[in-house]
Formats: C-alpha cells, structure tokens, sequence
C-alpha cells in the first residue's frame, strides 16, 4: 500500500530507485536488508514490473526489517532523499559506445525532467553506465547542485580490487585500503602508491612477510575485466553494485561522511576541471562535501590525466553527435 504521508523531502528517510532491472532490484533488496530507509519506492516504465518487484520485496519484510516498499510514479520519486537512477538500455548487435550512450542520454533526460516537474530537491546517485558521463549529464541540464549529483563512480571498483588483494595476501578485505580512480571503465587508474595495510605499503607489506608481492598491473586488468567476465559468466553484474548502492546511501542518509571513491566533479584537482570523475570523496547528507588528492607519482597523475581526457572527448563526442 503507498503511503499517504505529503512530507517533504530530508522528513521521510526515503530512498526512490528508477529502472527495476537487475541493478535496481538488487539494490532494492540489499537497501532493504541493511534497514537505512523507511521507505523504498520503485519506479519503472513498465509498471507491472515495479508492483511485481515491490510485491516480492514487501514479502520479505517480516524477515527483514520494517520498511515501506512500494511501487509509485515520479512524484513519489522526487518526494525521496535520495534517488538511484538505474534506468537505461542495453546494447544491441553492431552498435557502437557512442551509440549506447546516446540511448543511454535519452534515458537519463526523460528522468531528469520528470524528477525536476516534481520539485526533486534531494541527492541523485546515478548508476546507469557509462557512469561518469550520465552523471555529468544529468548535473548539467538539471542545473541541481554539483555536490547532489553523483555517481556510483569507481567505489565497485575498489572494492573489486580489495577483494582480490584480501585473496591475495591472505588479509581481510576491509582491511586493505587501495583506490581505483578515474574513469570507471577501461582508462581507470590503481592508485598504488597510497595503498596501503595498517599503514604499511603493499609492497613494504609483501616484503616484511616475506609474501611474493602481486604484480600490480595484472591486477588493475583483472579488475577491468571483471564486469565483462561477470556477464559473459551469468548475463549480468548485480550483487556487488547493489552493495555499492547500499554504502553511498547509508553514508549520506546517515551522514557519515565517510570516504567513498565516487564520481563527481573536478574542480582543479590535479588540474583537471569540468569532467566527471572518481576520486575519493567524503560522502554525507548532502552528498559530497569534500574532494580528497591521493599522493600521485608521475604515472598514476599522467593515467589520471588520460582518463580525463577520455571522459572529456565522451562528452565531445556525445555534443557532436547529438548537434
């Protein structure tokens, strides 16, 4: 049952997810599980879908925990604290990227619109790919504040880094701390030299344990292929973006200003402007607050700057095309 409540937003602890395939169903459950939100409501162009999925999460309540689950419209959306755009097509046989991004813009535009004729005052966290550049977009015609437009950026990334690092060196995962930055694709950059265990850099750690260090940029290509191993394997990638989804959201519902690696824009760091990009951020109720410079060397500033530079002909591209 939808709930009747006309509060604002920041009043209801909300989360709205727009596109109920994979990625927005799974983030709906593990959002679910982890109990940030009282309410979660599911938009999608095909309602029947959304009443199915939200019927199914509702059913899971009584082992869960006491959240409202709905499918609702637009305005339901733009009443939330947050809005996870995870709407968007996938490829079809011969097309090109520019070719899904353009399909993937028109995607994102018609939820911009409809999101802003409702008065949307809360954080938008983007998830569609490519991700840098839908979020850069729907920052750029909305006109919404920079620091509320975010995207989920390269924080799977990490995390897919750490995990084969845990497996690797047989420590926790949680307990390496390792970045991935830039462009979450093929251009994203390892930030080695400030990774680093309890303080200790990898390779200082692998030495005083006398462990065969892993080598470092066959690692960085193993987490580039991830996804499209993923998907060859099961069709798909879901669980972990979902547990991404739930992290940004617990951190800005809850205002931890915790430290995330998403995509946001740059505003001169290391002299990079106007694109959208991962860095890690502190993350809180108003999204992000504060840009944090990793020590670079020379070939992970230079990676950095190529992946710029990447995103930035993107978005050339994507003008050109649609003039």
């Amino acid at each position: 049952m939808r709930p009747t409540t006309d509060s604002p937003a920041g009043a209801l602890n909300r989360i709205a997810i727009i596109g109920c395939g994979h990625v927005g169903s799974t983030s709906a459950y593990a959002l679910l599980i982890s109990g940030v939100a009282r309410e979660i409501v599911l938009v999608d162009k095909d309602a029947g879908c959304a009443e199915g999925e939200a019927m199914d999460l509702q059913h899971a309540v009584p082992l869960a925990r006491p959240v409202r689950i709905w499918a609702g419209d637009y305005k339901d959306a733009a009443q939330s604290d947050i809005v996870v755009i995870a709407a968007g097509v996938g490829s079809q046989p011969g097309e090109t990227r520019l070719d899904l991004l353009g399909r993937n813009v028109v995607v994102v535009r018609n939820c911009m619109r409809r999101l802003l004729a409702e008065s949307f005052g809360g954080v938008l966290l983007m998830t569609t790919n490519p991700v840098d550049v839908l979020a850069q977009i729907a920052q750029s015609e909305s006109g919404l504040p920079v620091e509320r437009v975010i995207g989920s950026g390269t924080v799977l990334d990490s995390a897919r880094l750490r995990a084969m690092l845990g497996v690797r060196l047989g420590v926790e995962a949680r307990s390496i701390h390792a970045y991935i930055i830039g462009e979450h694709g093929d251009s994203e950059v390892a930030a080695w030299s400030s990774a680093h265990i309890a303080g200790v850099h990898l390779r200082e750690y692998c030495e005083n344990g006398r462990i065969e260090c892993p080598d470092f940029n066959a690692l960085l290509e193993r987490v580039r292929r991830a996804a499209p191993e993923i998907v060859t394997k099961k069709g798909f990638t879901s669980f972990a973006i979902a547990s991404c989804v739930t992290r940004i959201c617990i951190s800005i519902l809850r205002d931890e200003r915790s430290v995330l690696p998403v995509s946001t824009m740059m505003r001169g760091q290391y002299g990079i402007n106007d694109v959208y990009l991962s860095l890690p951020c502190v993350v809180g109720r108003s999204g992000v607050e504060h840009v944090i410079e990793l020590p670079l060397d020379d070939s992970e500033r230079a990676g950095l700057l190529h992946s710029a530079e990447v995103l930035r002909r993107t978005i050339e591209d994507l003008q050109r095309l649609s003039a």
